[in-house]
């Protein structure tokens, strides 16, 4: 620019121009705060995740002493079921005696054979005289004496128990009979298994010793 288009600048307006401009930025930068202020609102509004976030409660603070204070409830204790007491079931076992077993029927004892001794020292018979599956009468002493076996010497009343007729008939082996009215009888037992007789002939006890055979008697 030539010095005839340079304006006139009174003395002390250059260091006045500055200071306005100063002031004009001053006054823009105002205006423009301003009109970003809404805008900064609007668009955080939108743009902001973390201010639509609901600020959180406060958190109540727990005390040590409440904490302690609260005791944890003690579990309840499961009840006892329903049982028979042991007394009763005691008591019943007690009163429940077994019934006693009967105890067997002891058998009776044969009876033992009595102690005999001669009634004389004086022989009915010599065994000899005696013959197996036989037998003899000996009247005078009321004795009759058989053999049903060998070695085997059995002694009986002399009677027939029928009418008291003597037994005297051995003809048949294995039995002696009465001749009145022909009752038999068997050699071992004296059972009557023939005839009017019906009861058997009583038995009587001898000693047999030294091949000699002797009326006996209970010592």
């Amino acid at each position: 620019m030539s010095a005839a288009e340079t304006p006139n600048v009174p003395e002390g307006a250059e260091e006045a121009v500055p200071g306005r401009r100063v002031v004009l930025r001053g006054i823009s930068a105002l205006g423009l705060a301003a009109f970003a202020a809404p805008l900064a609102a609007c668009g955080g509004d939108d743009d902001d995740p973390t201010a639509a976030e609901a600020t959180p409660e406060a958190t109540p603070e727990v005390t040590p002493e409440a904490t302690t204070s609260a005791k944890p409830s003690k579990t309840a204790k499961p009840s006892k079921s329903p049982s028979a007491e042991p007394t009763a079931t005691t008591d019943a076992t007690k009163s429940a005696k077994p019934e006693a077993t009967p105890k067997p029927e002891k058998t009776p004892k044969p009876d033992k054979a009595p102690k005999l001794v001669k009634a004389s020292d004086t022989p009915l018979a010599a065994t000899s005289d005696i013959p197996v599956n036989g037998g003899a009468l000996f009247e005078a002493d009321e004795y009759v004496i058989t053999q049903p076996k060998a070695g085997q010497f059995i002694g009986f009343d002399s009677l027939c128990t029928h009418e008291g007729c003597p037994v005297d008939v051995f003809d048949t082996p294995g039995k002696m009979s009465c001749s009145c009215h022909s009752s038999d009888f068997t050699l071992d037992t004296g059972k009557p298994t023939a005839g009017p007789a019906r009861k058997p002939i009583p038995k009587k006890p001898i000693i047999v010793e030294g091949g000699q055979i002797y009326k006996a008697k209970e010592a």
